[in-house]
């Protein structure tokens, strides 16, 4: 009888390792940290972005917002186009209620007039911003049709 249970309990064991090795396998690299997803990978790719500040951010109907960024400059003049007619800015409508966290954020950052990194990648409607400052990202999906 101390046998069987024996045998059952370095059963049960072995099953409980091929669990944990399934869980460690499925989840990529398992417990292994990967390059280039950390803090300071996030601050040398803001490096090479593009930098902006919000200038309007209002609603545009149902489930949509409205975003004006304009150019991050040093000095007080406002970028102006290459033939010097107006203001540079990027006119965007997104996909985000005006009572989600994502909007507050927006307002907080014109507000403040927060530096912002911009990374709209190709061939997607994704536009990521994130602050320079204190690294706060937020992902927003155009809303253009």
């Amino acid at each position: 009888m101390l046998l069987l249970f024996v045998i059952f309990l370095v059963g049960l064991a072995g099953l409980l390792l091929w669990f944990v090795g399934v869980f460690v396998q499925r989840r990529g690299q398992g417990f292994v940290a990967r390059r280039g997803t950390g803090p300071a990978a996030d601050v040398g790719a803001l490096r090479g972005s593009p930098r902006v500040r919000v200038s309007e951010v209002t609603g545009a109907g149902p489930d949509r917002v409205r975003i004006v960024l304009i150019p991050d400059t040093d000095d007080d003049a406002e970028p102006t186009n290459s033939d010097g007619t107006g203001t540079m800015e990027l006119e965007v409508v997104v996909y985000l209620d005006q009572d989600e966290f994502g909007f507050e954020l927006l307002h907080e950052w014109k507000r403040a007039g927060a530096p912002l990194a911009l990374v709209m990648p190709a061939d997607t409607r994704i536009i990521r911003l994130r602050s320079v400052n204190d690294l706060q990202p937020l992902t927003l999906r155009r809303a253009d049709e």
